[in-house]
């Protein structure tokens, strides 16, 4: 039986009506695009919208609507500790939001639920914030498109980037949704990801945890980049003490675009 997975933060981490979302959207400066093509591969922050949504769909506006019929999501797990690559439930077939459904690209899913290391986990998906919040993005900018969200624990970066290079080409986006330090002060969270951005920007796959959620996963992004030969430009960058004033315990958050 066919399943459909519901949202699990509308209303909390973005809107919970579709026109609330819509007239969000409208509000934010449109970004021009930075290079002629573009990017093919993508960093976006997953706080709620409040904190980090402007950041998100800065990167997003960099991909012409219909660019890409296909999105690879990678994200770390808040909810459920995982080990390896978790995919959705195996009867499921759309992530829905207050936009509409986004279809699953079984053909990949089915693909790589065939390698190793890799799982269905209906658990983990169930109330995943960092995958679902990317969604309105998408759904406003792209168009349609078909979705691989993909939850990534410990896991070799190398090994990683081995099992998503076959599934990378001219018509799938390649997506790494992670915020950057967590519960610094101000001061050091601007000295840490400032670190942190220039070893991105500098392709360095070496990231820790404690300089990024998605460490796993960007750094195997790294990787795919370097080896593409794309170039990133830094797109933004804040911590959550700039939209609220508290300054002892900030989140950093960051754009970055990858480019051919």
């Amino acid at each position: 039986m066919s399943a459909i997975r519901q949202p699990a933060v509308a209303g909390h981490f973005y809107p919970a009506d579709a026109a609330e979302i819509t007239n969000w959207l409208a509000t934010l400066p449109v970004s021009e695009p930075l290079e002629f093509y573009p990017p093919r591969m993508l960093l976006m922050p997953h706080a709620g919208y409040v904190y980090s949504g402007a950041l998100a769909a800065l990167a997003i506006q960099q991909i012409p609507r219909d660019r890409y019929s296909r999105v690879i999501l990678l994200a770390p797990g808040h909810r459920v500790a995982a080990k390896g690559v978790l995919l959705p439930a195996e009867q499921c077939i759309a992530f829905a939001t207050p936009l509409g459904e986004v279809p699953l690209d079984r053909e990949v899913l089915d693909y790589l639920y065939q390698q190793a290391d890799t799982q269905y986990s209906e658990v983990a998906h169930r109330h995943e914030h960092a995958i679902e919040v990317q969604l309105p993005l998408l759904q406003h900018q792209l168009g349609h498109f078909q979705l691989t969200p993909l939850i990534v624990g410990h896991y070799p970066a190398k090994k990683l980037a081995r099992l998503l290079r076959p599934l990378l080409n001219p018509q799938t986006l390649l997506i790494v949704s992670s915020d950057l330090s967590h519960y610094l002060s101000y001061l050091e969270a601007q000295h840490q990801d400032t670190f942190t951005l220039t070893q991105i920007m500098a392709l360095e796959a070496d990231l820790v945890p404690e300089q990024a959620c998605g460490s796993e996963a960007l750094n195997a992004m790294l990787l795919l980049a370097r080896k593409l030969g794309l170039r990133p430009r830094l797109l933004g960058q804040h911590n959550s003490g700039d939209i609220t004033g508290e300054k002892l315990n900030v989140v950093g958050y960051a754009a970055v675009a990858f480019y051919a």
